[in-house]
């Protein structure tokens, strides 16, 4: 009996991946009308029920939906659909706080050299009010950090990719209790506002290399401080 439900199991898997691939082909437009079960069944050479628990599987990574009464549709795409799980992944993933600065780091790498091109002069008034204010709150390690995730969304927003400011809005989330704790350190402080002063230079002038390696060395400098203050 139990081979029989694991045959069935590997059946409906299998469908799911084929449908999947075929949407992702484009063989099934966002918003398209997919075959009936029976259609599907036929296709695949399974039964209804075997399509059944593919297209639930596939309902639940959101790939489609299913309108009672007229059918199985590909789910449009929409950006909250997109970074859903994204969000879910980075919150179970809350206290590995150096894996999510290491992440942090990787996307702002391409982050920079993309907003060291794409800056506007109003970016580059923004991002120095911004410092000077990160400046300002030296003695304010909560303001501070508030000043600190602005310049970086702002940062991300001069790149001109929704997906990646929304990205990093996300990532900042569980990492303010970490940044909260860094900045207790007033050496650490002092080595944010130097390191940010010296990004917003290299954006100023529109050097992305010199841009993605401070913000680099921002990062594993706020790796280091956690790793020493355990």
């Amino acid at each position: 009996m139990a081979n029989v439900q694991n045959l069935s199991k590997t059946r409906y898997v299998r469908v799911a991946d084929q449908i999947e691939s075929m949407i992702m082909r484009g063989e099934w437009q966002p918003g398209q009308r997919l075959p009936t079960l029976e259609e599907l069944a036929t296709m695949f050479a399974v039964s209804r029920a075997v399509v059944r628990e593919a297209c639930s599987v596939l309902v639940g990574a959101g790939l489609i939906e299913v309108r009672h009464g007229d059918g199985i549709y590909v789910k449009s795409f929409s950006l909250d659909s997109f970074l859903r799980p994204i969000h879910a992944a980075i919150l179970l993933a809350a206290s590995d706080a150096r894996a999510l600065l290491e992440v942090g780091m990787w996307l702002e790498g391409g982050i920079v050299e993309q907003a060291t091109q794409r800056r506007r002069r109003q970016d580059c008034e923004f991002l120095s009010e911004t410092l000077f204010m990160m400046e300002a709150s030296r003695e304010d390690a909560g303001r501070m950090m508030e000043c600190e995730r602005q310049f970086h969304v702002t940062l991300s927003e001069c790149a001109g990719n929704e997906v990646a400011v929304n990205l990093l809005r996300i990532l900042y989330q569980p990492l303010t209790g970490v940044m909260n704790l860094l900045l207790m350190d007033e050496d650490f402080r002092d080595e944010m506002i130097t390191l940010h002063r010296a990004l917003y230079d290299s954006i100023a002038v529109q050097d992305g290399e010199s841009a993605k390696r401070h913000i680099q060395l921002y990062r594993r400098r706020a790796m280091d401080a956690m790793r020493n203050a355990k």
